[in-house]
């Protein structure tokens, strides 16, 4: 019952919410006998009605109440991203829509044409705006001038401008004019700010997607407009609805990509819960809970010596070593995934040349396995694993390590992690670090988020190019 009577609302706020008229205009309507209720003439504009389980007809057409509208525009030049204005035409009035409450999600110039939502639904608009979620918007910028040869790598870091206001890294394609730029938030003007700090005006500015809405997919020419469609609607609420929506990553910032293994590269955490339970029942121990939780982190070395001194296993570290990889090598050779998108996205680090490696606490063996399971050990130019260092994560030794067998400076590193203690050590040898979301880890979600420059779920949010956006 509690549910239900949470969705009555009054027939002539129904009618009026819908953009049927003004709350005058709609009692006029209902008195009319115009509006029924299971065939039945509405009468009483205070009438409680449920849109949901109740047939509701206007002039005896269905009459459809959605909770929220969610329209897209292209919108042209020349219209004001508005819901009301007294000298220029508003993309409200220039779609026509009478609905209360709808408005535009964000704002783009008057001269700024392409992708606007519109809505009435708040919390989305909130989820798709606030810097926090970090939601990519694409423009297409036609300049004049030329572009100095670091424009990429300066919008890559994050650029300051002369008055200290200061930009989150974007993304910069200079490879033809108009430019594509990716930028993760919307500051006043801030396109053009960029492009004039780089010495070069826009002339003309459209924008071609905001988070997983894209021009090339709507099917919108200049000017048109229509609501979204339910697939596209439940696409939009689940890529809003997800945590931070979308992740800044520019290939012009980084010389070298550190990959941390199990649960950042491969979906393998589940294993070791297994393993662990298996060789612990060897001894007749039964595995901790959160024993996972506790190894965060630790070197296979590291480990050893943990269960040596908490279940007092009186066997020697090798042999140890040597059960634990009897045990492990069929699964990371037969039963381990990549991640989502991993595959794509190695393959555009390498066309970019950029330099990849590995850097985990297991054991070599595993590592060599699994690589060779997917074909990919190829894209690796060093992996190091928990026996090289002496300190497993958080200390910052194994990432230092690595990034030293590959010639590249730590500050022009990105690390790619899935646990605290990894994404800390990352950090600690001054490199930024992405969190990788997986099963395991999920009660540690939000203090990933909160260490991490920015968290993904599929690698293929990473970036976008010409081809997959036009």
């Amino acid at each position: 019952m509690e549910d239900a009577a949470m969705t009555l609302m009054r027939a002539d706020k129904l009618l009026a919410s819908a953009g049927i008229g003004t709350r005058t205009e709609v009692k006029k309507i209902i008195k009319a006998g115009r509006f029924k209720r299971d065939e039945v003439p509405v009468r009483n504009p205070e009438e409680k009605l449920d849109p949901e389980t109740m047939k509701l007809t206007l002039d005896d057409t269905p009459f459809c109440f959605a909770a929220n509208e969610y329209w897209v525009l292209n919108k042209p030049a020349g219209v004001l991203s508005a819901t009301e204005d007294r000298r220029h035409e508003t993309v409200i009035s220039y779609m026509g829509l009478q609905r209360k409450g709808l408005a535009p999600c964000g704002r783009l110039d008057i001269d700024t044409e392409g992708l606007l939502l519109v809505t009435d639904d708040g919390a989305l608009v909130h989820r798709l705006l606030a810097p926090s979620k970090r939601v990519p918007k694409q423009y297409e910028v036609h300049y004049t001038g030329t572009l100095p040869p670091d424009a990429a790598a300066q919008i890559a870091a994050g650029m300051t401008l002369e008055d200290g206001t200061r930009f989150l890294p974007g993304q910069l394609d200079t490879s033809d004019n108009p430019a594509l730029l990716t930028i993760f938030e919307g500051k006043f003007h801030e396109v053009k700010r960029m492009f004039a700090a780089l010495g070069c005006p826009v002339e003309k500015l459209r924008r071609l997607s905001m988070g997983p809405l894209r021009l090339s997919d709507l099917g919108l020419k200049t000017g048109e407009f229509r609501k979204l469609s339910p697939a596209e609607e439940s696409s939009l609420l689940a890529f809003a609805s997800a945590g931070n929506a979308a992740v800044p990553f520019s290939f012009e910032a980084y010389d070298a990509v550190i990959f941390d293994l199990d649960g950042t590269l491969v979906d393998s955490m589940g294993h070791w819960k297994e393993i662990d339970r298996i060789y612990l029942a060897r001894f007749g121990i039964e595995a901790p809970e959160n024993l996972s939780q506790l190894l965060g982190g630790m070197g296979i070395g590291e480990v050893a010596d943990y269960f040596q001194r908490h279940f007092h296993i009186p066997d020697s570290k090798e042999k140890m070593l040597r059960d634990w990889e009897e045990l492990s090598m069929e699964r990371y050779a037969k039963d381990t995934p990549l991640k989502p998108g991993v595959l794509p996205f190695l393959r555009e680090l390498r066309r970019r040349k950029c330099k990849l490696a590995i850097a985990t606490s297991n054991a070599r063996p595993m590592v060599d396995a699994v690589l060779k399971a997917h074909g990919i050990a190829s894209y690796f130019d060093a992996i190091v694993v928990g026996t090289d260092v002496e300190k497993g994560k958080p200390n910052p030794e194994i990432y230092l390590r690595a990034a030293e067998r590959l010639g590249a400076e730590p500050s022009r590193c990105a690390v790619f992690e899935d646990l605290p203690e990894g994404i800390q050590a990352g950090q600690r040898a001054g490199m930024r670090v992405y969190a990788v979301e997986d099963s395991f880890s999920e009660p540690l979600r939000a203090e990933k988020m909160q260490l991490a420059f920015a968290m993904i779920k599929d690698y293929r949010e990473l970036w976008q190019t010409k081809e997959n956006t036009r």
